[in-house]
């Protein structure tokens, strides 16, 4: 598909190594598929990863929303659409929507991005109005002005995980889905049998670097739950997200 075009979709069949001991996809996997799916429509536009990495820069996932109606199951045949939306000030901010085959919407998702440079970490701003990306700023997949998840007023440590290098990334950080897979982790086999993820909001603070020992803390808040990953030696917040469960079909 064009990379150019105003919206990009891509197909998908759910892999019997995709999902979980039910048969759903895992959160996690989505997440990777979404972020997936914004790289390839970032190709050729002048804000693919080799033409940032040419310049010194990359992209940083800032904030992620999901909304999940029915999660995919083994076997599904989905399709996924995005699109960028808009730049705000320092931030670009991309809309997903995921289908079944019947066309039924499943997912939605919106995002906010900045372009860092690698050496600074510094943003850079964005020209929406001189570069050459198609945005679409008329398309809303969530109608919302994302917002920094709160944060935990105490909560209590429910695992820790050492950075592996699986968990790094071609920007030698760790990888957006991990913080989510993480989280998820640390819950108990009963919980995840009983439940599944009706919504997540994440918020990434900062980044975790290889050889990094990583702690997960659990508070309820609501009807809901917050979740954050604290890096342990220096307990400097990494990732902060708030999930909405619901009873598992």
């Amino acid at each position: 598909m064009d990379s150019t075009a105003p919206i990009w979709e891509e197909q998908r069949i759910i892999e019997s190594f995709d999902v979980d001991i039910l048969g759903r996809l895992r959160p996690q996997t989505l997440f990777a598929y979404l972020l997936n799916s914004a790289w390839n429509h970032a190709k050729g536009t002048g804000y693919g990863y080799e033409e940032l990495s040419a310049r010194n820069l990359m992209w940083v996932l800032i904030k992620m929303q999901l909304i999940i109606n029915r999660q995919p199951k083994w076997g599904d045949r989905i399709a996924i659409e995005t699109w960028g939306k808009r730049i705000e000030r320092l931030y670009a901010l991309r809309d997903f929507a995921v289908s079944s085959a019947s066309g039924e919407k499943m997912i939605s998702a919106t995002s906010s991005w900045m372009v860092l440079n690698k050496r600074s970490g510094r943003p850079q701003r964005l020209h929406q109005k001189t570069d050459c990306f198609p945005w679409q700023p008329g398309r809303e997949e969530i109608e919302t002005n994302l917002q920094k998840v709160p944060e935990l007023q105490g909560g209590r440590q429910i695992a820790r995980f050492g950075v592996q290098f699986s968990d790094i990334d071609v920007n030698r950080h760790v990888n957006s889905t991990k913080y989510l897979q993480w989280m998820i982790d640390s819950h108990s086999l009963e919980h995840l049998e009983g439940a599944e993820l009706k919504a997540a909001d994440l918020s990434f603070l900062a980044e975790a670097l290889p050889y990094d020992e990583v702690a997960v803390f659990s508070e309820g808040r609501g009807d809901g739950e917050l979740c954050s990953v604290t890096r342990v030696s220096d307990n400097k917040e990494l990732c902060r997200a708030r999930f909405d469960w619901r009873p598992s079909p």
